[in-house]
């Protein structure tokens, strides 16, 4: 009996210490480790849009950067939709994650969010889009530039070749994004320094979209077919513009001209063509933009900058020209 006893503690005492061998670490995340155990730090990054060329060259930025740095990166798509965005924000909350990338959509819902993150204790740092009412590290991009400098290349382009002809303007924006009308209007403003009286007769809402700028824009030119200039606010709504110019036997540098913002490697590709009349870009970096909202964020996470402070970062905008065009493509599109 004795034996039996001393056999029934000795496997008693063998189950207690595997059960011990194989219960987790207090403390460690499982979900956010490497094969060694060690911790990583959890990351979330919001797009506008994962179908607008420059956002999926940020979104390429950032899992780069993520995996350089041994990060948990997750990139969650507002898809140009306020409701969207704050149903992500809920998620994000309930994610606890270490630190927040987001652009927004405007303004003031950016404000409100930035705000709920901060009271939930999630570090927030933003980019492209300046949030209203709420403090924070942040990437600062002039919308307003943006235009002003496609508007001056395309003005000077065109007094010197179509000193003759009267600049009339037509725009493709981006109406869920209201900061992208600041694009238009910078637009006008640049294009007014050497053309006082030039005026945009008619905007049309391009979706960010190729494919919608270019409907958008058939319209647009068969309500106003003396429209010969074109601002799209981004890449994808200036080649929707061109697109439909060569619908109706135009697009040429001969009739008309067409700005964008961003420099693509489509549209720097018109650029460089003599004969497309795609001949003014303002360039938007998304690789520069990305890593520096990732070095705020991060400097804000190691304790250098304060999560709840102003540190505003501006973003430089250059008008990329045809000689500078395939070294910006190769520099800041992913």
């Amino acid at each position: 009996m004795k034996k039996l006893i001393a056999l029934l503690l000795c496997v008693c005492l063998l189950l207690s210490a595997a059960a011990c061998t194989n219960a987790p670490a207090v403390g460690k995340s499982t979900d956010a480790s490497n094969q060694d155990g060690e911790q990583r730090l959890r990351i979330v990054a919001t797009l506008q849009s994962q179908q607008i060329n420059f956002w999926s060259n940020v979104q390429h930025t950032l899992e780069r950067l993520a995996k350089e740095e041994n990060v948990d990166l997750t990139i969650m798509d507002l898809n140009g939709d306020v409701t969207t965005f704050a149903n992500v924000i809920d998620d994000i909350v309930a994610m606890k994650p270490d630190g927040v990338i987001t652009c927004g959509l405007e303004t003031s819902t950016l404000g409100i969010h930035v705000k709920t993150l901060q009271d939930a204790g999630i570090p927030v740092v933003t980019y492209n889009i300046s949030p209203e009412g709420a403090t924070c590290p942040q990437v600062v991009a002039d919308q307003s530039e943006f235009g002003r400098v496609a508007g001056t290349a395309a003005a000077e382009y065109w007094k010197e070749n179509h000193p003759d002809t009267t600049p009339v303007g037509g725009a493709v924006d981006l109406y869920s994004a209201p900061q992208c009308k600041e694009r238009v209007d910078g637009f006008v403003e640049g294009f007014r320094t050497v053309y006082p009286d030039f005026e945009v007769v008619q905007s049309v809402d391009g979706g960010g979209s190729r494919s919608v700028s270019l409907a958008a824009c058939e319209d647009l030119l068969q309500a106003h077919p003396e429209i010969n200039v074109m601002f799209g606010i981004n890449a994808d709504s200036a080649l929707g513009a061109l697109d439909a110019l060569r619908e109706i036997n135009r697009g040429t540098s001969a009739d008309s001209l067409v700005a964008s913002v961003d420099g693509t490697e489509a549209d720097c590709a018109e650029l460089k063509d003599p004969n497309s009349a795609l001949k003014a870009v303002a360039g938007n970096s998304p690789r520069i933009m990305a890593e520096m909202a990732w070095n705020l964020l991060m400097q804000v996470i190691r304790g250098e900058l304060s999560a709840n402070e102003d540190y505003p970062q501006s973003l430089e905008i250059i008008s990329v020209t045809t000689d500078t065009a395939d070294s910006w493509v190769k520099e800041n599109f992913e």
